[in-house]
């Protein structure tokens, strides 16, 4: 985007093209080494690595680490300060369904394409950095996709399993075409570069637990990057999951969550009710297989189609 950071240094700056403004630091170590994209912000209400990234910029020292680290603060600034759930005021749409964008297309459309030419293109790594909506209540993931490419597939799952988290969703539902690869991360996997994409925190809070938490998940990326010293923080006792299973509300109305993030539940477990808007129960959600409640909606609005509760899938 015009800017030049040179080796080590640390810059931050507003990155600015046409209407587009992305607040970015990078910190470009005086030794060799891999380019490590970590972004916050693709929604701009899931606030936790946002303040896990400002924190982890400032601790930098361009002087001490290996490679360089792009830290994309806010993807979708016009979407954070519109306070809206996931989607961008301009148009109304998801950032994270317009990849890989187009430069004469919607303000949205314009961003995917600036991030895939001027990000995406220039790195080796990537963490997508997500947390839970106002409406979500959410158990820390990260999805580690699959494209079909083994030795890229087997590098992003130890990319994966090297932040330390402990429940790891394997992911290959998202085409395989770069000219569509709809999200952020997938339009890393699709160009032959590891793209993860973290959860970590929910309700659109602040809290500083999560905080501390994804700021500890982007030091041990750079640790198993060899971008900083320390031990790698694989987790002792991960849950890897093969899918993730959508339970789709039939009506509109309430939704009343009957249990939370975390529970194990078999076939037939109530996992919430769906009422009118008089307080009638329209439908009893209940679990359609073995699993761990990844997801679940906390706040009442429901609309027919909608999923409320997402289950893990947990491979044997």
């Amino acid at each position: 985007m015009g800017e030049t950071t040179e080796p080590g240094e640390k810059r931050a700056y507003i990155a600015s093209h046409n209407d587009i403004k992305l607040p970015v630091t990078v910190v470009n170590g005086a030794k060799s080494g891999p380019t490590l994209l970590l972004a916050a912000g693709t929604h701009g209400d899931e606030f936790p690595s946002m303040f896990a990234l400002q924190r982890l910029a400032k601790a930098l020292d361009a002087s001490t680490i290996n490679g360089t680290v792009i830290v994309l603060h806010l993807a979708n600034l016009d979407g954070f300060h519109g306070r809206r759930l996931a989607l961008n005021p301009k148009d109304e749409k998801n950032l994270n369904r317009e990849f890989p964008g187009s430069p004469t297309g919607t303000a949205t459309e314009q961003i995917a394409d600036l991030l895939t030419r001027e990000f995406i293109s220039k790195i080796d790594f990537f963490v997508d950095m997500h947390s839970g909506s106002s409406n979500q209540k959410l158990l820390n993931h990260v999805y580690s996709p699959f494209v079909g490419d083994k030795k890229l597939d087997a590098l992003t799952f130890d990319f994966a399993k090297a932040t330390g988290m402990q429940h790891i969703v394997m992911y290959g539902d998202r085409p395989r075409d770069p000219a569509n690869s709809v999200s952020f991360p997938n339009t890393a996997m699709t160009r032959g570069i590891p793209g993860l994409t973290t959860e970590i925190g929910h309700l659109a809070q602040r809290d500083e637990k999560s905080i501390e938490f994804a700021f500890d998940v982007t030091k041990n990326t750079m640790i198993f990057l060899s971008m900083l010293p320390g031990e790698r923080a694989v987790h002792p006792k991960p849950v890897i999951y093969k899918d993730v299973k959508y339970i789709k509300s039939e009506h509109d109305g309430f939704f009343t969550p009957l249990k939370t993030i975390g529970d194990k539940v078999k076939p037939g477990t109530r996992l919430g009710t769906v009422t009118d808007y008089f307080g009638n129960i329209q439908q009893t959600i209940t679990a359609p297989t073995h699993g761990t409640i990844l997801m679940i909606n906390e706040t009442p609005p429901v609309k027919n189609g909608e999923s409320p509760v997402a289950i893990g899938i947990v491979q044997k």
